[in-house]
């Protein structure tokens, strides 16, 4: 039987020829997840004298779009509903967050960005260590995680994952 021995420095040498094929990899993984991640969502009032004083606070809050905004609970909804000192909604209106004085008569809005979460997920620069090479595609940004991987806000009301990331990566390696 035959052994192979390299000479030395072929690893590394390796390592600096395919850098460049696994930065391709890494950037059709972050062109995939771009497409998949979930647009980020604004809280919009009507900036008049009439909007509560609760959704005044949450002007201009803005979170993933598969997450819930967290809004002040009003009194009624603490002492008559059982909510804590905060309320967590899907969007302005919303009855699974199960206040009512918080959205009774309500006329907020939300303000979509599709792009979001995806303008800030990016490839970085091949780093070669020896003979391995890494590249990472990062997400950066409030509540970037919990957009991922999903989260259980209090009282058991859910925000799944949008597994934009995973997903990515899944179906780059599958297509190699």
């Amino acid at each position: 039987m035959a052994r192979f021995t390299p000479a030395p420095g072929l690893e590394e040498a390796l390592a600096r020829m395919v850098a460049p094929h696994v930065q391709r990899i890494a950037h059709q993984v972050e062109m995939e997840a771009k497409r998949l991640a979930p647009p980020t969502k604004q809280w919009v009032t009507m900036a008049d004298d009439h909007v509560r004083p609760t959704h005044v606070s949450a002007q201009g809050q803005e979170v993933p779009g598969n997450l819930r905004f967290t809004i002040n609970s009003m009194a009624w909804d603490r002492r008559h509903r059982g909510l804590g000192a905060k309320t967590y909604m899907l969007a302005p209106r919303d009855q699974s967050s199960r206040a009512v004085a918080n959205i009774k008569n309500c006329r907020c809005t939300t303000h979509k960005d599709p792009q979001g979460i995806a303008r800030n997920i990016n490839t970085g620069q091949p780093v070669i260590t020896g003979k391995k090479v890494t590249v990472t595609v990062s997400a950066r940004g409030p509540l970037v995680v919990e957009a991922e991987v999903g989260t259980v806000y209090p009282g058991n009301l859910v925000a799944d994952g949008a597994h934009f990331m995973a997903r990515g990566a899944a179906i780059v390696a599958a297509r190699r």
